[in-house]
This record gives structure tokens, sequence and C-alpha cells, in this order.
């Protein structure tokens, strides 16, 4: 998802928070649902990330997923989310894109096929 912070152009993983109740699963399938209009087929844990705090934002724990959309085609719904755009970024452009959260190297190595769950620790990204 394509967000714009003056001339900046920062690209966000979809998904957000867990509502009580609610499984990490079924809040991803949720959130996709609700800010993309896909229903998806959760796959593999791709990797585990920590933000943390700034002036904007809580410390964060991402959970990052592979993922296979089962129905829709991704398109942006303004009243769940404040991206400008949606598109898939090619594999030769993920290592350069400033991503949220910062898993640029593990989704390259997923869409390569080499997925491997691991917990990243603590990775800071800029705020615009």
């Amino acid at each position: 998802m394509q967000y714009l912070y003056g001339d900046e152009t920062v690209w966000g993983v979809p998904g957000g928070g867990v509502n009580e109740g609610e499984s990490l699963i079924d809040a991803l399938k949720r959130e996709l649902k609700e800010e993309l209009g896909v229903s998806i087929e959760v796959g593999d844990l791709l990797c585990l990330i920590e933000t943390p705090s700034t002036e904007r934002v809580e410390h964060t724990l991402h959970c990052v997923f592979a993922g296979k959309i089962t129905d829709g085609k991704p398109s942006v719904n303004p009243g769940h989310t404040s991206a400008s755009s949606v598109r898939w970024l090619g594999i030769h452009e993920i290592a350069d894109s400033v991503l949220y959260p910062p898993a640029n190297d593990i989704i390259g190595q997923a869409l390569l096929g080499n997925i491997k769950a691991e917990y990243l620790g603590l990775r800071r990204r800029q705020w615009f």
C-alpha cells in the first residue's frame, strides 16, 4: 500500500491491530478485507519485527506472513486506510523501497521462495 508523506513515498504491508477475542490470523483476514477488499489464505510466518515507540506510534510487534488472495482485486478503501493507492512491487523494487515494517530483505527472500521464519529484533524506520 502506498502512503505519501510530503515528497516521500512509503510502502506499507497491509495489516493492523488485533481486536479483543480475535486470533492473529482472523485479524489479518479482517484487516485485508477492510483495507483492500480481498479475502486471503494466510501462509507461513515470514518474520517477527519490533519497531520502537516514536512520537507517532507506540512500540509495535509486526508479524509478517506470506499469503494468497483467494477472492477480490486489491483496491484501497479510504474508510479503513490512509493509503493513497495499492500496487504490487516488483522483486527488484522491494530492496530499494522505504517499507513499513522494515522487512525488505525477508519479503525479497520470500518472493524468491526462500521462506524461513525468524525473529529480526528491533528495527528502526524513519517516520515522515
